[in-house]
């Protein structure tokens, strides 16, 4: 029953933004009392972060196999586009915004799985990418990284990309091609260009990958 009403929680979440649900509206969904609810959620904080812990514990798994699996570091990060693309699909751009300015302790956990693991990440992109010849040997890697981490969190800002005028799949796509041209090699744009042209015909297929372990 928990992940029955984690599964509709988020469902409603990510087409109708968090604030705008009440959990009169989940229990309605689900054709279940308010007090069943919270016999598993304490209240509607709880729940929120409990699927934002459950997204990301999904995009770990995944970002983990695109990386182990992936053949080069650009491959990977089309991949981990066309994942963005896939899970970002049909998102209320105001379920960001609301989790940012309501809910403090799930936005926490987004910053902390945004320090720790998508750095890392993102590091080991870009030692992969200098080593194999598609990235610029000069490129600093700890500051570019920290770039890219902070490119994410921006294109998440309202303020900087307002709601109704940005939508943000449009602007991470944006901010990711604009961050990998400026760091490959020509060998790395000739291969980027590539997969991008044939929707990264590599491979390894991400479906199957997303298929694997569910996202919320």
């Amino acid at each position: 029953m928990r992940e029955r009403i984690l599964e509709k929680a988020q469902e409603l979440f990510f087409r109708f933004g968090v604030k705008s649900v009440t959990m009169d509206d989940i229990a309605r969904e689900l054709g279940i009392s308010k007090k069943t609810i919270y016999q598993h959620f304490e209240d509607k904080n709880s729940m929120v972060c409990a699927g934002v812990k459950h997204h990301f514990e999904c995009d770990h798994f995944i970002a983990e196999k695109i990386h182990n699996e992936a053949p080069n570091p650009i491959a990977e990060a089309v991949m981990g586009a066309e994942m963005m693309r896939q899970t970002m699909s049909g998102l209320n751009p105001s379920a960001i915004f609301d989790i940012k300015k309501y809910y403090p302790q799930a936005w926490d956990l987004f910053s902390q799985y945004k320090k720790e693991f998508v750095l890392d990440l993102i590091r080991k992109n870009i030692q992969k990418g200098i080593e194999m010849g598609l990235y610029r040997s000069n490129v600093n890697v700890e500051i570019i990284a920290r770039l890219r981490l902070e490119q994410i969190e921006m294109g998440l800002d309202p303020y900087i990309f307002p709601v109704g005028h940005f939508n943000p799949l449009d602007t991470q796509l944006e901010l990711l091609d604009h961050f990998l041209r400026g760091i490959v090699t020509p060998e790395g744009l000739e291969l980027y260009e590539e997969y991008t042209k044939t929707q990264l015909s590599v491979s390894i297929s991400l479906s199957a990958l997303l298929n694997t372990k569910s996202t919320y």
